[in-house]
Parts: structure tokens; C-alpha cells; sequence
């Protein structure tokens, strides 16, 4: 039994097959057709009609993608793409002929020829790609499918460019017409080693159901899935709008700015770079941001494009020309190519694995009738305009033609917006993150995630994904949480502190608080606490009760800021029976945040207890906290810890600014001077006095009596620290409402 996916080895070794087929592959396409066969036609004197007609077999094939598919079920799908991939280069033969026919004046002879091999050449591919979509569907996985499709084209148009630089220079401005048959005759021979090449792809899995079921079911089943057929009706408008354009750019700036053949070529090297440029651009973006808003990208950059040709400004010297015309091939070039592959990437993401076959079918027939549809009409409309306004009239001609194709696009680019997303960001968001510097950088680091080669530098890129803040990161950072070590872990959650969540993500650290004790679990709990994110609550809960005491302390400070009422009474519990340093100070924390009234005796209880200064410092700030002058509090108790007559000194300023308190400014004055006295019963005395004197309210409670028991208590009255933060407690409410 055939195995369903291949192994990291396997996968490598038929990328890098596939790689040198689409090399080859492309070396003989650009020798073969398009462009070449355009202009060759065009100095054997042929018209739009004929360019068109012409362009159009290239799209008439797919529908010799039926018999590819029946063909697929007897010969396997690799043995089909390689034998007709060899008969396609064979059927260019009789095109070796026309230019001699062409020389002696046979042009219809030569034209004979020239449609029968380009027919024939497209029909044999046609056959050939029913396999196309299953093979490069198992070589092209899942999570990298979008960059290695847009690096298989880089590869690709940077060849194309290169072989129309070099034709350029061959061709100069009036080549002999056997140069072509020399172009076609090296395409012919590349042609056939690429065709060599299919052979040692591996065979794709296909599953019996695609086996069974006859093709029309296959397409009955395709449009009852809304993804594809939203996105189907979308691809043939769109490609039937590019290729009214596409085949017709050679012919607009040869008619209406009278340029040469071999000055064309130059502009088409443009072109060639518009599409590389593409393809690092897709490489780049389309894992991240997904299919649906490139394809609307570069569809948006194809209705652009058009404009200035609707203009069509009188230009005059070589280089403003130059300039006009680069531009155009290059931005149209982007576009198009752009839609193709955004296309591609869009339908394998639609669709299973066992339906690649049947509904590749309904792919490249979709392709194939919009592209001939779009090449014949376009060649009738032009070729009807220019009998309305005259032969002359090329530049009208071509302004009234790509204004109403123009007109189209907008339309077209509305129903892009309403395609399903499958996964992607919205259109909308997407657009703001290839403008954005920091989403960028974003991108740029998930790809470097990728390529990392150890754990220093796994930690390192990680740790700059966080620092970027945008959201784009935020998949690849889950990915990590699955990682056995530890610190890479440890990053990935410190990284989505400051991200924006999803759903997933919030699962993600439930999951982390759930299955991680001991080790990230407390860093997840700590996320979930400041970021608001109520849906971990019961899981915070649990952790309660864990012998985590990292992971307790977390939950309980993060479900005091979730303002879970119902966990208080369990985190004063765990406060009250708990000798753990760190779950006491996170306990008293949680109920500062939250500023538990009820709190307060157990704090004091607490406070006068056994333990390290610094645990009890943070007992008497969380006191503070819950009396309501925290803030105030600190920075005098830090001063008051350096040097006791600073901090009461401080106390004392805050006495003299007040204005009329509501307790005698001297009586206070003598409480700051009794509290550094060894005599602790003559501060207590006042103490008592001025606490009962005062009204001190916590969520509507006065907590007066409390406190006033406390300063009696011979355990605490024996804590400089404490009675320093009792005395505060008297200033701040007799003098709160008056101090500046």
C-alpha cells in the first residue's frame, strides 16, 4: 500500500526534481510560445485576429483535460504528465517550416503550420495537466505550499527574463525569420529534457473514492462546496479580464507607439521583472496573510495598470516611451502573475487532498475557456473598434478597449471581497500589514523561525517576535508552546504577552495552565490575569489547589484581576494555611487588587507572624493597597526602610501642607514623635485615640476598630515597620482631603 505522505527525504529530493523541470520547463515555454510566437506572426504580416486566435489554443486545451483524466485511471498520473509532456515538444516540429514557406511568400502555408504545431502543442498539454494539480499538489506541503510555489516562479520568470534579454540582443531591430526557428529549436530540445524529468516524480496517492465516482458527479459535488464555488465563478472573470489584456500588450505598443521587435523585447524583460518580483513578494506574504487578499492585491494592481493606458499619453523621444512602457509590462506582469498563483495556492487550500484530480480538472477548464474566451473576444472587440474608427485609430482604438476592461475589473474586485477566507486575514488588515514596517518584520521572523538551528537562536527570534507586537507572529509562537524544552517554551509564552490573542491562542494557555505545572503553567496563568481573559477562570480555579506554588500564586493574583468573586474566600483560605514565601505575598497581592476588606485581619494575623522582612513588607504594602493609599504609602515606607527619621520626616510634611484635617495637626505631630520612642505603650495610647477619632472605610466598612486592636496587640506593637505604617494609615485619612 502506497504511502499517504512523503518522508522529509523523499519531499526533498522531489522539490529539487521539480525545481529542474520548471527550469527546463520555462526554457522552452518562452521559446515556444507567447511573446515570440506574437511577434514572429506579426512580421509574417498576420493581424489581432490571428494573435488571438493563437493566444486562445493555450486556454482551448483544458478542455482536453477529460481525456487526461480517463487517461490518468490506466497509465498512473506521472506516466500521463510524461508522455504527453513529450508528445507536446514533438507536435512543435512542423512549426520548424514555416518560416522557409514564410520567405517565399506562402504565408498561408506558414500560418498553416504555425496553427497546427501551437494547437497541437497546447492540446498535448492540456492532456498532460490533468496530472499536474495531484503532483504538485503532494510536493508542495501544506505549510509552506504559497512560498514554495511563489519560489518555483521566482525561478521560473528570473529564467524567462534572462532569455528575453538575450532574444533581445539576438533579435536586434530587424532579425531574419530563421532566427525564430533557432529560438524553437533549442525550446524543443529543453522541451524534452524537462518531459525526461517527469518521470522520476513520485506517483501520487489517489484515494478509491476519486477512483469510483464519474466526473460529473465530481462536479456536482465541487459546486455544492460554497469555498469553491465562490472562488471558481471569481477565477474565470478575472482570468477572462487579464487575457482581453494580456495577449494584446505587444501589439499596443508596437501600433500605437510604433516600436520595433526587438525595443518589445526589452520591454518585456520588465515584464519578466514585474513577475519576479512577484514571486519574492507571494514567498514572502502568502503563508502569513493567506491567499484571498494577495489574489485581491494583484488583481487591484492589474485594474491600476490599465488606467494609464486609457490615457495612453502622447509621448514623444525614445526614453519617455521607455519609461511608459517598462512600467506598464512590469506593475501588469506583477498583477497577473500575481492572481495565478494566489489562484493556485487558494484552490489546493479549498478543496481535500482526493479531490485534486476531478476538481483539477474544473481548475485549468476554467482557466483554459476564460483565457481562450478572453483572447478570441478581445481580438473581435479590437478588431471591430478598429473597423468602427478607422485602422488608423490605434490609439483610440486601444483606449476605448482597455477603459471598458478597466470598468470590469472594479466590479470583478468586489466579488473577490466576498470569497470565504479560508484562514486568511481580512482583506482590510491584511492591506495594513504589507504597509506596516512592524508586520513586516513580523513576517520576516517567522520565516526565520523556520530556518533556526538551534536553541539559542530559537530563543533569540522568538524573543524578537514579542518585542514586535503584531499578530501576525502569533501562530508561529503557539506552534512553539509545543516544543520539549522547556525555555523555548518559556519565550514563546513571554512572547504572547504583549500579541494580540485569538481563540486559539487563548485555548492554547488554558491548555499551558492545565498541563504544564511545575514548568510554564504560572507564565500562562500570569497572561490570562492581565490580558482579561476570562475563559481560563475555571481553570485558574483548579490551579488553587496545586503544589505549583508558582503556578497557585499566578492563578491567584490572575483571578483577582479577573474579579472572579467567587475564588476570594479560597484565596484567603490558601493565604491563611499557607508558610510559602511566594504564595503569601502573591495571596496578599491578589486581595490588594481587588481590595478585600475582609482581608484585612488575616494581613494583620499574618504580619504578626514569624517570618522573612521582606515577606512582611510586602503584607504591609498589600495592607496599604486595601486601606487605599498604596501608592502614597510606598515611596515613604521605601524612605522610612533607608533611614526611619527620613520617612517620618516625610510623614510630617505631608501634615504640615494639609489644610484643616480633620484631626488637630498637633496631636498628629506628637503621634510622628512618640513612634520612634522604646516606650511603645505612650504611641499606642494616642494611636487607639486617633484611629477612634477617624472614620477609615473600605468598601463601606470601617475597619477603624480593627486596626485599633491591632496597634494593642503585643505581637505587632513590637514592629517598628507596622506601627510606621499604622501611623500613616492616621495621617493619610485626617489629612487626605486637605493635602495638596
Amino acid at each position: 500500500m502506497r504511502k499517504p505522505t512523503l518522508s522529509p527525504g523523499e519531499l526533498g529530493r522531489a522539490r529539487g526534481l521539480f525545481v529542474v523541470f520548471a527550469v527546463l520547463n520555462v526554457v522552452a515555454f518562452t521559446l515556444l510560445s507567447g511573446n515570440i510566437i506574437t511577434l514572429y506572426v506579426l512580421r509574417v504580416g498576420a493581424g489581432n485576429f490571428l494573435v488571438g486566435l493563437l493566444s486562445s489554443f493555450m486556454y482551448i486545451a483544458y478542455l482536453f483535460l477529460f481525456v487526461g483524466r480517463r487517461i490518468a485511471a490506466k497509465w498512473g498520473l506521472v506516466s500521463l504528465m510524461g508522455r504527453f509532456w513529450t508528445i507536446r515538444y514533438l507536435l512543435m516540429l512542423p512549426i520548424l517550416g514555416s518560416p522557409f514557406f514564410a520567405n517565399r511568400g506562402y504565408t498561408e502555408l506558414a500560418y498553416a503550420l504555425i496553427i497546427i504545431s501551437v494547437l497541437g502543442f497546447n492540446v498535448a498539454r492540456g492532456i498532460a495537466i490533468a496530472a499536474y494539480n495531484p503532483v504538485i499538489g503532494q510536493i508542495a506541503a501544506e505549510k509552506d505550499r504559497g512560498a514554495f510555489l511563489a519560489r518555483i516562479q521566482m525561478f521560473q520568470h528570473s529564467i524567462a527574463l534572462a532569455l528575453a534579454v538575450a532574444m533581445a540582443f539576438v533579435l536586434g531591430r530587424s532579425a531574419p525569420l530563421y532566427v525564430y526557428t533557432l529560438f524553437i529549436l533549442v525550446g524543443i530540445g529543453a522541451g524534452l529534457i524537462a518531459a525526461s524529468v517527469v518521470f522520476r516524480f513520485p506517483e501520487p496517492k489517489r484515494p478509491e473514492r476519486s477512483r469510483e465516482r464519474n466526473l460529473f458527479q465530481g462536479f456536482k459535488d465541487a459546486f455544492s462546496q460554497r469555498a469553491f464555488r465562490k472562488f471558481i465563478i471569481v477565477y474565470f472573470f478575472t482570468t477572462l479580464l487579464i487575457y482581453m489584456v494580456a495577449p494584446f500588450l505587444v501589439v499596443y505598443f508596437k501600433r500605437a507607439y510604433q516600436q520595433p521587435d526587438n525595443v518589445i523585447l526589452f520591454f518585456l524583460v520588465f515584464g519578466s521583472a514585474g513577475a519576479v518580483l512577484m514571486a519574492l513578494a507571494s514567498g514572502f506574504l502568502i503563508d502569513k496573510i493567506g491567499a484571498k487578499p494577495l489574489f485581491f492585491l494583484f488583481f487591484a494592481i492589474v485594474t491600476l495598470v490599465l488606467i494609464p493606458m486609457v490615457v495612453s499619453p502622447p509621448l514623444t523621444g525614445a526614453w519617455p516611451v521607455w519609461l511608459f512602457a517598462c512600467s506598464v509590462l512590469l506593475f501588469f506582469n506583477l498583477g497577473q502573475f500575481g492572481i495565478l498563483n494566489a489562484g493556485q495556492t487558494y484552490f489546493l487550500g479549498a478543496i481535500k487532498p482526493e479531490d485534486r484530480l476531478d476538481l483539477g480538472v474544473i481548475f485549468f477548464m476554467t482557466l483554459g475557456v476564460a483565457g481562450a474566451l478572453g483572447s478570441v473576444v478581445g481580438g473581435v472587440i479590437l478588431r471591430s473598434l478598429e473597423a468602427w474608427l478607422g485602422a488608423s485609430s490605434h490609439t483610440r482604438v486601444f483606449q476605448l478597449y482597455f477603459g471598458s476592461v478597466a470598468a470590469l475589473s472594479l466590479i470583478v474586485l468586489l466579488f473577490i471581497n466576498s470569497m470565504e477566507n479560508l484562514g486568511a486575514y481580512p482583506i482590510r488588515n491584511a492591506m495594513a500589514a504589507i504597509f506596516s514596517p512592524r508586520d513586516l518584520r513580523a513576517i520576516s521572523l517567522t520565516h526565520r523561525l523556520r530556518r533556526v538551528r538551534n536553541v539559542d537562536e530559537e530563543e533569540q527570534t522568538l524573543k524578537a517576535m514579542g518585542e514586535t507586537q503584531s499578530g501576525l507572529s502569533l501562530k508561529e509562537i503557539l506552534s512553539e508552546l509545543r516544543s520539549p524544552r522547556f525555555t523555548i517554551r518559556a519565550q514563546a509564552l513571554q512572547a504572547l504577552a504583549d500579541l494580540p490573542l485569538d481563540e486559539a491562542a487563548v485555548q492554547a494557555l488554558i491548555s499551558e495552565v492545565k498541563n504544564h505545572a511545575f514548568t510554564t503553567a504560572y507564565l500562562a496563568a500570569e497572561i490570562m490575569g492581565k490580558r482579561g481573559l476570562s475563559q481560563g477562570i475555571p481553570a485558574l480555579r483548579n490551579s488553587l489547589d496545586t503544589q505549583d506554588f508558582f503556578l497557585q500564586g499566578k492563578a491567584m493574583v490572575a483571578l483577582a484581576r479577573l474579579q472572579d468573586k467567587e475564588s476570594y474566600a479560597k484565596i484567603r483560605a490558601k493565604l491563611r494555611e499557607t508558610t510559602n514565601s511566594r504564595v503569601i505575598i502573591h495571596g496578599a497581592t491578589a486581595l490588594e487588587l481587588v481590595r478585600d476588606v475582609e482581608a484585612i485581619p488575616l494581613l494583620l494575623e499574618k504580619i504578626g507572624m514569624k517570618m522573612q522582612p521582606y515577606v512582611r513588607d510586602e503584607l504591609m504594602l498589600s495592607m496599604a493597597g486595601i486601606l487605599g493609599f498604596g501608592d502614597w504609602f510606598y515611596l515613604r515606607y521605601v524612605s522610612f526602610l533607608e533611614s526611619a527619621a527620613s520617612g517620618i520626616a516625610m510623614l510630617g510634611d505631608f501634615v504640615t501642607e494639609a489644610q484643616n484635617p480633620t484631626v488637630p495637626k498637633e496631636l498628629l505631630k506628637e503621634l510622628l514623635t512618640r513612634l520612634p520612642q522604646r516606650d511603645r505603650s505612650l504611641y499606642s495610647g494616642l494611636a487607639v485615640e486617633l484611629l477612634q477619632s477617624i472614620q477609615i472605610e473600605v468598601a463601606e466598612s470601617d475597619v477603624s476598630t480593627i486596626l485599633s486592636e491591632a496597634v494593642l496587640d503585643t505581637r505587632l506593637i513590637k514592629l517598628e515597620r507596622f506601627l510606621f505604617l499604622v501611623t500613616a494609615t492616621i495621617v493619610w485619612h485626617a489629612c487626605r482631603r486637605t493635602a495638596p
